[in-house]
């Protein structure tokens, strides 16, 4: 009888851990490629942040008068966006880790991460 007690308790504590868990959210975040006082393009904010389960919803803004490109290979995502446009492009965060963003056009230029929370 103790054995089943310490098991029903166990249960209860694993349920009232899982509800604790912030349940999956949908992240919106406009990124722009501005230009720095030393005249390095960059995508800003520079860093994406969300938790394993989101789903992220970014609208890309290039405001240069070229293009330029925003890419998470880990993501599949490999967008041009082309020059005073705008491309919305959304994923499912669904692996934790560090992912590098860069351009793929100009990669000495945009250097950033994405950072997925498990």
């Amino acid at each position: 009888m103790r054995h089943a007690s310490l098991i029903l308790a166990a249960l209860m504590v694993a349920g009232c851990a899982s509800m604790m868990q912030p349940s999956s959210q949908s992240i919106a975040l406009t990124v722009v490629n501005i230009e720095t006082p030393q005249g390095v393009k960059i995508w800003e904010p520079a860093s994406v942040i969300a938790r394993k389960g989101d789903t992220v919803a970014l609208k890309l803004i290039n405001r240069h008068t070229d293009e330029h490109g925003y890419e998470i290979a880990a993501y599949g995502i490999k967008e041009v966006v082309q020059a005073n446009q705008s491309k919305d492009v959304s994923f499912k965060a669904d692996k934790a880790g560090v992912y590098p963003i860069k351009c793929h056009l100009h990669p000495a230029h945009v250097v950033g991460q994405l950072l997925v929370l498990e």
